[in-house]
């Protein structure tokens, strides 16, 4: 059952006592919320976006990103150079804005995670979970007629370089192609978990208040016991009533940005002074490849493959769909220039090379009281960035391309495989490199030591018991591919500890 503001706005106050309430819906917070109900533990999930429907989804970017991204997609991680960030804000979160790329942690990441942080997280012991959770989202390989022309053109290249590529694991049923899932999947082939997780949550019993955000962390005697929090309209800002939810499990999952920054307000679970430190962000740079003729990249689905061939260097390469107006205001150029190179936009495939950092950053308070991030791009990842743009360049070459468009300030496009010497030789500052993520990571991490981590294995907190994270706040470290599926499988196990314990 869902509760939002427009049903609550005219009372004065509400109570509520539950056995676990969880603060956010996205990937951890709605599968600890299922996990927990299907334990038979009565649930409350808050919410701090608006609720959707499939029907509510459309092709109006400007109007999907207004209504579904916090901060209407504006954020940015402030450093050198600037990153661009985007995170959902809506039942569901991220799995409703994100690719639907869903893999399982890498085993080489699971031995570092245990070696470093003397963790018994192994692939043999996840298995079941994974399992259990890639049951519930449906993830599949695609249909091959989904599959569109940019990903086609993708694996020619690899191909043709005799580069690794892998199919694309997606939570999806089917998916028609339509390239819109960063703005909500229109026919609802996604899998998110407003789709999944929620439903079953509700189906046992469960509740979400949705426009809900939560304030303070009750505590007593070093354990939770409930949170505090206020209703209002996620599209006006209106505010509402104020809740007071009672429960001896108290659940973070809103997310590597937002749990961090809910803790340092409260002046919570950090005797490690570790929340917030050890952000990792995947930075990634896009490519745009122009062909002479047609590709028509929008009709597809956003990824079929990824390559894989440098994913010991820490290097990931995959398309990608922007819809031209978000293209047009991402590329160096202005009035007629601008013009003359957004004609073309049929012909053009826009990929993405994505960085396993070497380096961390951090999730402070800005004097408002809000999450302020800070990321720069230490000198090896910087190098491995301009690599990967140099790859991708190549590939798409390779694959037919006359002309790539570059995400450097100065150095803005190549037209030849000659060329690409040029991105190698080129003195390139970072901060003229034009950065994006929307992998937040790391920042409350998981360990055995309570000197160096803010959470146990289990998610719990070293230093308030009955309080847990379920988001991926808790990576000790980056995983170097698509995050959610780890999310929600670390999530499930710690419900499934909760439940045991």
């Amino acid at each position: 059952m869902l509760t939002s503001f427009s049903q609550v706005r005219r009372k004065a106050s509400l109570e509520e006592a539950v056995d676990a309430v969880v603060i956010g819906s996205g990937a951890g917070g709605s599968a600890i919320a299922a996990e927990l109900a299907e334990g038979g533990r009565s649930v409350l999930v808050l919410e701090e976006g608006g609720d959707y429907t499939t029907k509510d989804f459309s092709l109006d970017a400007p109007a999907m990103i207004r209504k579904l991204y916090r901060n209407a997609g504006t954020a940015v991680i402030r450093g050198t150079p600037n990153i661009l960030f985007s995170e959902g804000r809506c039942v569901g979160g991220s799995t409703v804005i994100n690719g639907g790329m869903s893999w399982r942690t890498p085993e080489k990441i699971l031995h570092k995670w245990q070696k470093d942080f003397d963790l018994s997280l192994s692939a043999e012991s996840l298995d079941p979970v994974f399992e259990k959770v890639e049951k519930r989202v449906h993830v599949a390989a695609q249909d091959p007629e989904s599959i569109g022309e940019d990903s086609s053109l993708l694996k020619r290249g690899a191909d043709a370089l005799s580069w690794k590529t892998v199919d694309a694991a997606r939570n999806q049923k089917h998916c028609a192609g339509s390239g819109n899932c960063a703005f909500g999947c229109p026919t609802g082939a996604k899998q998110s978990a407003a789709l999944t997780y929620i439903p079953h949550l509700y189906s046992l019993g469960g509740r979400i208040f949705s426009g809900c955000r939560a304030e303070k962390i009750l505590t007593r005697h070093g354990r939770a016991e409930g949170v505090t929090a206020r209703f209002f309209d996620p599209e006006t800002s209106e505010r509402g009533p104020a809740l007071t939810v009672h429960a001896p499990i108290v659940v973070l999952a809103a997310g590597a940005i937002q749990t961090p920054a809910l803790l340092l307000r409260n002046r919570l679970a950090n005797s490690s002074r570790q929340v917030g430190r050890n952000f990792l962000c995947h930075p990634n740079a896009k490519v745009v490849a122009l062909f002479d003729r047609d590709v028509f990249a929008w009709k597809g689905t956003i990824q079929g493959y990824q390559v894989r061939e440098f994913a010991d260097e820490g290097i990931l390469i995959a398309t990608t769909m922007v819809p031209p107006a978000l293209l047009a205001m991402g590329l160096p150029y202005f009035g007629d220039a601008s013009f003359e190179v957004m004609r073309d936009y049929n012909r053009m495939v826009v990929a993405g090379c994505l960085v396993e950092d070497t380096d961390v950053g951090r999730v402070s308070l800005d004097v408002f009281g809000e999450a302020k991030m800070r990321y720069d791009l230490c000198d090896r990842d910087a190098r491995s960035l301009k690599r990967g743009v140099a790859l991708t360049a190549e590939l798409f070459f390779a694959a037919g391309a006359k002309k790539i468009l570059l995400p450097f300030d100065h150095l803005t496009s190549i037209d030849s495989p000659e060329d690409l010497k040029k991105i190698v030789a080129a003195p390139i500052p970072k901060d003229e490199i034009e950065c994006l993520t929307v992998h937040a990571m790391g920042t409350c991490r998981m360990g055995r030591d309570p000197r160096s981590s803010v959470v146990n294995e289990w998610g719990e907190s070293h230093d308030v018991r009955g309080l847990y994270i379920a988001d991926a706040s808790v990576f000790p470290g980056p995983i170097g591919v698509n995050p959610q599926i780890s999310i929600m499988a670390l999530a499930t196990r710690t419900g499934q500890h909760i439940l045991g314990s």
